[in-house]
């Protein structure tokens, strides 16, 4: 391996990364994956709103999605108990197109693999970037595996890290949050033995943050708690202060305060944020790694999936000589994110006036 040059590494398997390997693939593109982790966990459950059907389509993954029960299940509606204790039901029968989803994320994330390494795509499981430099024009990227450390070559590097943005912190790109949001998340073990329960998402706003609960394929249940508290994630009390929290709630389905008080617990960030500059000479970062976005919008899976088609095709102009493609897809990822913010500030300014905390007006002032 050490020998191989290639004309793109992608680092991180995930659904942007995959995706964006499978499309330059498919233009005679040589690319591959470098995916640090060995096996992939579970993860709470994601939903596709009907702004995800053109890239589902786009991608050819629209039928797929609505004919595998372990890969997604049909999401009706949302409930949202968010600026009055009554919640309003909201039928996405009601929106163009007319079809949402809970997702198995990683079914949804081993079936992309599949698809770039029939693409010819080289995928190698287990590398974690430790270094990366660039000479002559092209990148050598130095990653430790369980056989030692290797060197890959390449003309151009695509950071699909996630949150990580292993590449570009290392070139130098800052981050920048909108606000502090942690998630404490809460989810079953797959049981299709269990009485099943209407694939229906419920939000409920608090005072110390909002409310996440969603039953996805195979009848999983999430809950999830967001929050700005680190001493409630960092907490050995978490639990019984979440069991606490559930008590002040009217909304949330009959199961959440059970799965909550057994179900394995773990705090992650979900802060929106964006990197400075989401791409350079010779890289860029396309998914989470660019720009994370706020969990109430719904569109961070299917942003993932449009800003990967979008990358690659810059990478293609740009392997063709294109000298402007890279900075017209920065402007781009920076406006898609700034658009997302400026659409969310009318729902956290209509929570504020229930909840007049805190966390609701430090939201505000972001």
């Amino acid at each position: 391996m050490a020998a191989d040059v290639w004309d793109v590494l992608v680092i991180g398997a995930g659904p942007a990364g995959a995706v964006a390997a499978a499309a330059l693939a498919e233009r005679g593109v040589r690319v591959a994956i470098l995916e640090k982790d060995l096996r992939l966990e579970a993860k709470p459950g994601e939903v596709l709103t009907p702004n995800a059907i053109a890239i589902l389509s786009h991608l050819g993954l629209l039928d797929l999605i609505e004919a595998n029960d372990n890969l997604a299940c049909p999401l009706a509606c949302i409930d949202r108990a968010w600026s009055m204790a009554r919640p309003n039901r909201e039928h996405f029968l009601g929106h163009l197109g007319g079809r949402a989803w809970v997702i198995d994320r990683v079914a949804l994330e081993r079936l992309l693999v599949s698809r770039a390494m029939r693409a010819s795509v080289d995928v190698f499981l287990g590398h974690h970037v430790r270094g990366l430099s660039r000479r002559h024009g092209y990148w050598s990227v130095q990653a430790r595996s369980s056989d030692g450390l290797a060197s890959l070559r390449a003309s151009f590097v695509v950071d699909a890290s996630g949150r990580a943005a292993t590449v570009a912190r290392r070139l130098g790109a800052k981050r920048k949050s909108l606000f502090r949001l942690l998630a404490l998340h809460v989810q079953s073990a797959p049981d299709t033995e269990r009485q099943s329960e209407p694939a229906s998402l419920t939000i409920e706003a608090a005072a110390v943050g909002w409310w996440y609960a969603v039953c996805g394929p195979r009848q999983t249940l999430t809950c999830a708690l967001f929050t700005d508290d680190p001493v409630l994630a960092r907490s050995g009390a978490a639990r019984s202060t979440l069991l606490t929290a559930l008590d002040d709630t009217n909304s949330l389905p009959r199961w959440t305060k059970e799965l909550v008080r057994s179900g394995r617990m773990r705090s992650v960030d979900a802060s929106p944020s964006l990197l400075g500059q989401p791409a350079g000479e010779g890289w860029l970062a396309i998914g989470d790694a660019a720009a994370s976005f706020d969990p109430l919008a719904s569109q961070g899976l299917a942003n993932a999936l449009a800003s990967a088609v979008d990358g690659a095709e810059a990478i293609g102009r740009q392997l063709q000589g294109d000298r402007v493609a890279m900075a017209a897809f920065a402007v781009r990822t920076t406006e898609t994110w700034r658009h997302s913010v400026r659409q969310l500030f009318p729902i956290y300014q209509a929570a504020a006036h229930r909840w007049p905390t805190p966390f609701w007006q430090a939201h505000l002032s972001a």
